[in-house]
């Protein structure tokens, strides 16, 4: 069979159109790439969230060591306790009358739980200086309800925790401490 050259020129073309074609339209209709996954909101990196334990674990070394200075009887109930805590609260915010602090609580293995406060016996307009906080807990099973559940706004009122307030004026044993602590969901 003899093909005619027009129409093999005529084809060619078309064959190697159809074939341009299919490539452009596979192309254009392959997904594009992922995007580089983005860190979920609200989510440390890890290199973040080391810095972060470790500053708030230098803020609870230089804590304790000034509250050793200042109550030479602090030491003595620390080490027969089953745990402590230290609480960095930085200031109040004027819209809410709530104070906000981070900090830790040690058990007696050494285990640290990474906490958040929120302090809410201020006033509007009140002014709150910073200060740092240490808790002492007496009980086992009162002091795992903490780490585990957070604090209701009437902690204070619970006799297992000793509450020592650190300011400039020095060390005093803090009665009213109507705060919330819970766990913090990027450091734990």
């Amino acid at each position: 069979m003899l093909i005619h050259p027009h129409c093999v020129a005529w084809k060619m073309p078309t064959i190697a159109g159809l074939i341009l074609v299919t490539l452009l339209n596979s192309c254009a209709s392959a997904p594009p790439p992922p995007p580089n996954p983005a860190p979920p909101a609200g989510k440390l990196s890890e290199k973040a969230k080391q810095e972060q334990q470790q500053a708030i674990l230098k803020i609870r070394n230089q804590t304790i060591k000034q509250l050793y200075k200042l109550k030479l009887s602090a030491q003595a109930e620390i080490e027969a306790s089953v745990g402590y805590g230290v609480f960095e609260i930085n200031g109040l915010n004027a819209v809410l009358a709530e104070s906000h602090g981070r900090g830790v609580i040690v058990d007696k293995r050494g285990r640290a739980t990474y906490m958040q406060l929120a302090r809410t016996d201020a006033g509007p307009g009140a002014t709150v200086k910073p200060y740092r906080q240490v808790l002492v807990f007496r009980d086992p099973k009162r002091m795992q309800q903490f780490v585990t559940a957070g604090s209701p706004t009437d902690a204070s009122r619970d006799v297992s925790i000793k509450v020592y307030k650190l300011d400039e004026k020095g060390a005093s044993v803090q009665a009213d401490w109507d705060a919330r602590y819970f766990r913090d969901p990027d450091l734990n």
